[in-house]
């Protein structure tokens, strides 16, 4: 009986305090009115569709804000709506990190972990990672928001403001550091001092 009444009590604190995000499954229930019921999937930008409604955002809400929405846009068809929200499963995501790190690739996504946790998580960045123009692409918005940050910065100097949380669906590419090929320029220059001192000697024999 214990187990159970804890059972119980972690649901409902997880139901209160879980906001939902894009990839969520939510099962929407309509009491009386079983041919609006449904399960739907909260889309990249965070939007659901639902019957009579049409599409509108809802990631970001807790379980009962998210109820309380549908309530009041469903009240210019029914009276007394009763909605119940279901979580039935959770995003089971994924940050995609790219570019100069040991392991490129899908990342399980954790909520709180940022920026700099993921790449960790990806092995790291390699030697010719250039941490000072790491882009981000933040997808769990109204339209994808592409960022340029200073990892370097924020891990030396502990600037924690600017290692974002990140959600699922969003992006990271590490690029390379520019490199000068030394032999490559020598070589440039060297033709072209070369073409330089022929056009020099035939302008002297005209």
């Amino acid at each position: 009986m214990k187990k159970f009444l804890i059972l119980i009590f972690t649901f409902t604190l997880f139901s209160q305090e879980y906001k939902i995000e894009p990839g969520d499954v939510l099962e929407i229930i309509v009491f009386g009115e079983e041919e609006l019921s449904r399960e739907v999937i909260v889309m990249r930008n965070g939007n659901i569709s639902f019957p009579l409604i049409g599409e509108f955002k809802i990631s970001g809400y807790t379980l009962k804000e998210a109820e309380e929405v549908i309530k009041e846009k469903l009240k210019s068809y029914f009276t007394h709506p009763v909605v119940s929200i279901i979580v039935k499963s959770p995003t089971s995501p994924s940050v995609s990190v790219f570019g100069e790190v040991l392991r490129p690739g899908a990342i399980p996504y954790q909520r709180g972990l940022k920026l700099t946790d993921y790449i960790a998580l990806a092995g790291g960045p390699t030697p010719d990672a250039n941490l000072k123009k790491v882009k981000v692409v933040k997808f769990a918005l109204e339209k994808p928001v592409s960022l340029t940050l200073n990892v370097d910065k924020i891990i030396k100097k502990g600037i924690i403001e600017e290692n974002i949380e990140l959600k699922s669906g969003d992006l990271i590419y590490v690029p390379k550091k520019f490199k000068i090929n030394w032999g490559i320029f020598l070589n440039t220059l060297s033709l072209a001092v070369s073409v330089l001192n022929l056009y020099i000697t035939l302008e002297r024999l005209k």
